[in-house]
């Protein structure tokens, strides 16, 4: 969903329920280079399901990883999740782009739930004529405008400046692309799984062909492990990730995690339902895995087992030029799969509607 504007130096800022993320890019002759990176973690419940109930931590919190960033610009692409926010693909009758422009927003209310004064919408031509009804395929994004405000108001009172607004699938998408060119023709479902909401998107031959938002993240891990192991939320999320000190072995985590991955599991399937019943027989090749969940040690292996599928942990700075003295690589590649979004989000530019 862009803003116009001429093209500048922008930065993306993803917004999480566990973290928030900034990372600026800039062209290189070989692709892209990494310019800034900050990360900052939120107390729990300060975004959850992608509704802000914290104004002034997440203002705090921006600003913080701006500063630790060291960003060169305070032009934010940002994105919107969540149960506000509708995707969906729709066919029309072939027209002019400006007949397309005119007719989209009665076409809209046909197959959106919200009145139609409450939202920003835009929409994307996929296919301009093909298909076996000559018709054209349009993705519409449709996000309501509370959601956007509520996510304006906090960018702008951390003095930045927000030029384009994205949806977090469409994100992970775009990283998605620039890092894995070699699974161009592959049916991938990428999935990215936060603390409290799973973005998936499912990409057919490079054209996304179904992005649903699930209210279920890593934040249901914690919590089972609070109440089995009868610990406080901040314990259990330190020993969900491994650290040392905590005082839990990690043999009695994985009855627990396998319990929680299962439930998972089966959030997961019913996209795969869905999209094996409007997929014409084909099957997922791949899957992709991003977001703090993705670093649960085995989830990759337990997933994978489960479907049947190879499942691996995304990188979304595989083919992106780095100083590994400003940017340790370690580090970098480790905090990686909690920054798909950003990365995706920092190769937009107002107006490519892309």
């Amino acid at each position: 969903m862009g803003l116009f504007g001429r093209k500048r130096d922008v930065f993306g800022l993803d917004l999480g329920s566990s973290a928030i993320k900034a990372v600026q890019l800039r062209p290189s002759n070989s692709g892209y280079e990494l310019m800034a990176f900050g990360m900052v973690e939120l107390p729990p419940d300060t975004i959850r399901e992608g509704t802000i109930r914290e104004p002034g931590t997440v203002v705090d919190g921006i600003r913080e990883a701006v500063k630790k960033a060291q960003l060169s610009t305070k032009d934010a692409v940002i994105g919107v999740s969540g149960h506000s926010v509708i995707t969906k693909k729709i066919r029309l009758p072939k027209v002019s782009a400006k007949e397309l422009a005119e007719s989209i927003q009665l076409e809209a209310e046909h197959h959106i739930p919200f009145a139609i004064d409450d939202v920003y919408m835009d929409y994307q031509v996929m296919d301009s004529g093909g298909g076996d009804s000559g018709g054209m395929e349009v993705v519409l994004a449709v996000v309501k405008k509370a959601k956007v405000n509520e996510y304006l108001t906090v960018i702008q009172e951390a003095d930045l400046n927000p030029v384009v607004v994205d949806v977090d699938a469409f994100a992970l998408e775009n990283q998605f692309e620039l890092n894995h060119p070699e699974m161009a023709n592959e049916v991938v479902a990428l999935i990215d799984m936060g603390a409290s909401v799973m973005k998936t998107n499912v990409l057919r031959r490079g054209v996304s062909v179904f992005a649903r938002d699930i209210a279920f993240g890593g934040n249901h891990y914690t919590e089972a492990i609070a109440q089995r192991l009868n610990l406080p939320f901040e314990r259990a999320e330190m020993a969900k990730r491994g650290q040392k000190g905590v005082g839990v072995d990690w043999d009695d985590l994985v009855p627990i995690l396998e319990s929680v991955s299962r439930e998972l599991s089966l959030e997961i399937q019913r996209t795969f339902d869905y999209f094996a019943s409007t997929a014409e027989a084909e099957r997922i090749d791949r899957i992709v895995l991003s977001g703090g969940c993705a670093k649960i040690q085995g989830i990759d292996a337990f997933l994978a087992s489960s479907w049947g599928i190879p499942a691996e942990i995304a990188r979304p700075f595989q083919n992106i030029q780095f100083n590994p003295q400003r940017f340790p690589a370690d580090a970098l590649y480790s905090a990686g799969p909690q920054a798909a979004i950003a990365v995706g989000l920092a190769l937009r530019q107002p107006g490519d509607k892309r």
